[in-house]
């Protein structure tokens, strides 16, 4: 009888031993799983509102500026964006361009500082990518449309432009736009920025009507709302 227990004992510990080993093996990859979770957790997105004063890039026949269209579009972006969870480095918060305060006797001057700027920003920013607010101009008023562009070689670029010009269509459905997204070179805001960058034109200020829209505040949020749902079908394919 006193073996039989004593054996018992001897099992009853050794069980306990491996509850606890077992235990601790499961808090440690517990925690581990937590550090890998939390390091992913976290998404930074550089959201560019292209040009600035006094470089207020293309212009609509009544003076409307591309640089304003630009802020207020990339502005509802960024706030779509931290709604969602995600960390928005924008590159101006303001109307006024980003060129070193010595960089300003000529738009030319102003123009390359400026870009050197928001390149800068981007590939120190440890964000995924970049996303730069544009508007597009054409000599003929009958052109209309969104378009999203990316670096010529850029696998993630293509994949994200892609995933921003479907998802616009879908979120403006009333306007027929068959435009797909294109890649392109010599543009340094792609060439030369580390992390993929999509640039979306959001429309022609060269056509009256569009122009119109895009001055409205239920048209920039579509815009912002068709941009937020691109990058959110990437995001959850990766």
């Amino acid at each position: 009888m006193f073996v039989v227990i004593k054996k018992n004992a001897v099992f009853a510990v050794i069980m306990l031993l491996l509850l606890v080993v077992g235990l601790e093996i499961i808090i440690s990859n517990s925690a581990n799983v937590k550090e890998v979770i939390g390091e992913y957790d976290t998404i930074k997105i550089v959201v560019d509102a292209g040009h600035g004063e006094p470089d207020g890039g293309a212009t609509s026949s009544d003076g409307i500026k591309e640089s304003d269209l630009n802020l207020e579009i990339a502005t509802k972006l960024a706030k779509l964006l931290e709604e969602s969870g995600i960390e928005v480095l924008m590159t101006r918060n303001d109307k006024n361009n980003i060129a070193d305060s010595d960089k300003q006797s000529s738009i030319r001057e102003i123009k390359v500082s400026d870009i050197g700027n928001r390149i800068k920003i981007a590939n120190e920013s440890g964000a995924e990518f970049l996303i730069s607010i544009h508007m597009n101009k054409f000599t003929s008023a009958k052109y209309y449309g969104w378009q999203t562009f990316y670096a010529s070689g850029s696998d993630k670029g293509k994949q994200i432009a892609e995933k921003i010009q479907a998802a616009i269509c879908e979120n403006i459905p009333e306007i027929e736009n068959k435009r797909t997204a294109l890649s392109i070179s010599g543009i340094k805001l792609v060439d030369k920025t580390e992390i993929p960058a999509v640039i979306v034109e959001c429309g022609f200020l060269s056509n009256p009507d569009e122009t119109k829209r895009l001055q409205t505040e239920e048209y920039q949020n579509k815009m912002a709302e068709g941009i937020l749902n691109g990058i959110m079908n990437y995001l959850k394919e990766e």
